[in-house]
């Protein structure tokens, strides 16, 4: 059983191993929203002891006023004497106010040492709707109690 920081909350899909994880962080000393959350990014493939690791910017229009940065991440693990595949979403939420940053990522094992959509991994399909879940969360979050941040 893994430990749960306070500042960390973890959602598991039931059918699959892909996982929804929200932190709320320190601010990064980084003004540019990009670098940022590359910064994030590259810390959570360090924590996952990732071989290879990689991102791109998506750029596309929300309506969320916290402007979110949003970087579609590809790891390469091994684990257990195999290679597994993860795909990471990342949506960053600098709050500014309060000197944090928001981080969503919703993380999809792409393919495990028995191949896709075996052993925890995802199908296309699966693939397809936690994208679409990932993306409504990254346009509905709202902040409604900034009390909630520590000063």
């Amino acid at each position: 059983m893994q430990e749960i920081p306070d500042s960390q909350e973890i959602f598991v899909y039931r059918d699959s191993g892909a996982n929804i994880i929200i932190d709320i962080l320190q601010r990064v000393n980084k003004e540019d929203p990009e670098a940022a959350a590359k910064f994030h990014l590259d810390a959570i493939a360090e924590d996952n002891d990732a071989i290879e690791h990689h991102s791109v910017l998506v750029q596309r229009p929300t309506a969320n006023e916290l402007f979110p940065t949003v970087l579609d991440g590809r790891q390469t693990l091994k684990k257990a004497g195999s290679i597994h595949h993860l795909r990471t979403l990342f949506a960053l939420f600098r709050i500014k106010e309060k000197n944090h940053d928001v981080v969503v990522s919703f993380n999809m094992p792409t393919e495990t040492g028995d191949g896709p959509g075996s052993n925890g991994a995802i199908t296309a399909e699966q693939e397809q709707a936690i994208e679409s879940d990932f993306y409504r969360v990254v346009d509905s979050l709202r902040i409604v109690d900034y009390n909630l941040f520590a000063v």
